[in-house]
């Protein structure tokens, strides 16, 4: 599951809507509030997908890798290439 999906969102989210469904959701799984090791495990799930998306640069890179590897391989590479010969 992508960090969107974890999350509850949509790709085209805004930071205000991540922080709104990051209080929503750690809220419903934080450990202090229930106990388990699945809740525990959900609850760092829901806050390694915020960290990752939360900053506007790193929710680019996170599109943009997802978007490239999905549609466009040579992309990959081309872009490898271009990082490994500069």
């Amino acid at each position: 599951m992508d960090h969107f999906e974890q999350l509850g969102l949509s790709r085209d989210a805004t930071t205000i809507d991540i922080k709104k469904a990051y209080r929503k959701l750690a809220n419903k799984y934080h450990p202090d509030k229930n106990s388990g090791s699945e809740v525990e495990e959900k609850f760092q799930l829901i806050k390694e997908a915020y960290d990752a998306i939360l900053d506007p640069k790193k929710r680019a890179l996170y599109l943009k890798s997802n978007y490239t590897v999905i549609t466009d391989p040579r992309e990959v590479a081309d872009s490898f290439w271009r990082n490994a010969l500069s």
